[in-house]
């Protein structure tokens, strides 16, 4: 028998528990993910090489089809940007810091919490076999030039059962396109009952676009992983392609027009003149013997190959040179067109120094500005993988996901730095002044270290009081 104060008891210790329970979340199950449809195999059609060659209007309508979701010029495109030497350069300063980053699988608790996260290491981790630096690689720079990224988990099945592991790969995004209807991304892929040995087994029967069949590409399905910065067309949000087509463009083609430019510059036309009354040709059209003579030796002054020369009385040779300026229109366009890469990719044309036109700044600073981008990436990044690859790997093999594991990257605060160096600097002068003042013979007092410490932002640390100097014996002390 209860008691009524063991009932109301029970009833507070309910309430307290339920008062600290954790906030509310949703849990991935084991019974969400289909065994038999998701150990198939799933590979891209087939990505034929070619080359494109590219004018204004091509170059607008592919940044249109990436405004509603076809990728396929889109991704034709951001291959061919990537040989202008601006954007080659702010894209990869984009992607490069990021290769040499640190990656940490933290537990989610203690006990089995621990073992799953151990587990993870090895797929998951630094080293680990199921996400390559390789893949990410391609992943970020999906993202960055199209505002979203694709990826697809295939699974091996151990001989004994008792674990599925994954291997994420990077999805060739020209295969993705938006359905404005369904509210989301589909794409062509093939699908094997087994893992093909040999890549060429892969390789397509007919011609790509007649037999792969068009499939969803869901978030967290346990086979697909989005990657976006924003819920709603993320694709016309963060994709660096939509400004950067037009600046590769201008750049593009002012350096063509300046080459072409360069050739009128760097060529000069060298005319010989003869003295007047002298005939440049005979009765039957054939140059006469002294304009033959002139001919050859203007022709040998052109050709540098005659440093000497004899010109005859009252004739001249005269140098024609193209004195336009218009280089200096092509010099600007490409210049903007390097400033607006840097700008379009990192958030900042400081990278440029001074001859981007950037101001003069702190190198933390700029290294501060440089990399919002970065961070923004992986942000995206470690969520997209957190909630596509790890909870499900969690469900699947442990039941569910409520002990899955974190992986992130470990990314260098450059404000952390700078307090921590500028602490140093601070510290340093107040123990300096502290020990100015018992080289002078002074007794820093407690109140005068305070005050000293206070004036330099620092913490005072308690003082040691001097050792007493040695007294001299006694005589009754001495031997």
């Amino acid at each position: 028998m209860f008691s009524g104060a063991d009932v109301r008891r029970a009833v507070e210790r309910e309430i307290e528990r339920l008062g600290k329970s954790r906030k509310a979340r949703v849990v991935r199950e084991r019974a969400e993910f289909d065994p038999s449809e998701l150990r198939r195999y799933v590979a891209s059609p087939f990505v034929p090489p070619a080359a494109y060659s590219w004018s204004i209007e091509d170059i607008v309508s592919a940044r249109d089809q990436q405004m509603v979701g076809r990728f396929r010029l889109p991704a034709r495109l951001a291959e061919s940007m990537g040989t202008n030497p601006a954007i080659f350069t702010a894209r990869n300063v984009r992607l490069a810091p990021v290769q040499g980053l640190d990656v940490t699988i933290t537990s989610a608790g203690a006990g089995k919490a621990d073992t799953i996260a151990a587990e993870a290491e090895a797929l998951f981790g630094p080293k680990g076999i199921a996400i390559s630096s390789e893949t990410m690689t391609t992943i970020r720079k999906h993202l960055a030039d199209h505002g979203v990224a694709f990826a697809v988990i295939n699974r091996t099945v151990r001989a004994d059962g008792s674990r599925i592991d994954y291997m994420l790969s990077a999805w060739p995004i020209e295969f993705v396109w938006w359905h404005p209807v369904a509210q989301r991304y589909y794409t062509q892929a093939r699908f094997f009952d087994d893992t093909p040995d040999d890549p060429a087994m892969r390789a397509p029967t007919m011609p790509t676009g007649i037999v792969e069949p068009m499939v969803p590409i869901i978030h967290g399905d346990g086979r697909w992983v989005v990657f976006a910065k924003s819920e709603i067309l993320p694709h016309r949000d963060d994709a660096a392609i939509l400004p950067g087509a037009l600046v590769w463009a201008t750049g593009a083609f002012a350096d063509r027009d300046w080459s072409k430019g360069s050739a009128t510059h760097g060529n000069a036309k060298v005319v010989g003149e003869l003295p007047e009354g002298t005939a440049l040709s005979d009765e039957e059209g054939n140059l006469t013997t002294e304009a033959a003579a002139m001919l050859q030796l203007v022709s040998a002054v052109a050709s540098q190959d005659q440093p000497v020369g004899i010109r005859p009385a009252g004739s001249k040779i005269d140098y024609i040179t193209n004195p336009s300026r218009a280089w200096e229109v092509w010099k600007e366009l490409s210049l903007k067109s390097e400033k607006a890469a840097a700008r379009i990719y990192l958030g900042t044309d400081g990278v440029l120094g001074a001859a981007g036109g950037a101001p003069g700044v702190d190198i933390s600073e700029l290294f501060g500005v440089a990399t919002s981008k970065i961070q923004s990436d992986l942000a995206c990044i470690e969520k997209g993988l957190q909630t596509g690859v790890i909870s499900p790997w969690c469900a699947e093999n442990f039941g569910d996901d409520k002990l899955a594991p974190v992986r992130k990257y470990q990314f260098p605060d450059p404000d952390q730095s700078r307090v921590r160096e500028d602490f140093a600097k601070r510290n340093a002068a107040f123990l300096a002044d502290v020990k100015a003042a018992r080289d002078a013979g002074l007794q820093p007092t407690p109140d005068w270290c305070a005050r000293v410490a206070e004036a330099h932002g620092v913490p005072c640390p308690p003082l040691v009081a001097d050792a007493p100097a040695p007294t001299a014996p006694t005589a009754q002390e001495s031997p």
